[in-house]
């Protein structure tokens, strides 16, 4: 009984949240990078699509204004760098690392699901110990009395 108490109050202590939304904090945070992905989407089509005029700071004489990233990963980086960059930088990295990233999260969240029903039985478990336990006391002092 004293484990189980000490295993509820102290090892099983649910995550810590800075503040909360909503009881939903998928939607949340959905809604977050929706809006982020939003919010980003006319500086990235500024930069993928459109050619910069021809009087535009480093961006002069390029097609593309994201020319500029592998003429400086080429001339002020050393040549070891630039590899490593440009493996880090690969789409299939990427993905890979976006994907981790996600089970992970759902790792998570299942973890603290469990975490949370584990709370609950114990709790329960610990309330019908201590119904027990009067009970058994009341029948122990009416035998003493009587």
């Amino acid at each position: 009984m004293y484990f189980q108490c000490w295993a509820v109050m102290c090892c099983n202590v649910p995550e810590a949240r800075v503040f909360k939304a909503s009881r939903s904090n998928n939607f949340y945070l959905g809604m977050l990078l929706l809006i982020l992905f939003l919010s980003t989407m006319p500086v990235l089509y500024m930069i993928v699509s459109l050619p910069p005029s021809f009087d535009c700071g480093p961006f002069s004489g390029k097609n593309r204004m994201f020319e500029v990233i592998g003429e400086t990963l080429e001339h002020d980086f050393p040549s070891w760098m630039a590899k490593i960059l440009r493996q880090l930088s690969n789409p299939g990295l990427v993905i890979a690392v976006v994907l981790v990233m996600a089970l992970t999260i759902y790792y998570l969240n299942a973890t603290a699901k469990g975490q949370k029903a584990a709370n609950l039985d114990l709790k329960k478990k610990m309330k019908q110990q201590a119904l027990e336990n009067k009970l058994r006391n009341k029948k122990m002092a009416a035998a003493r009395a009587g």
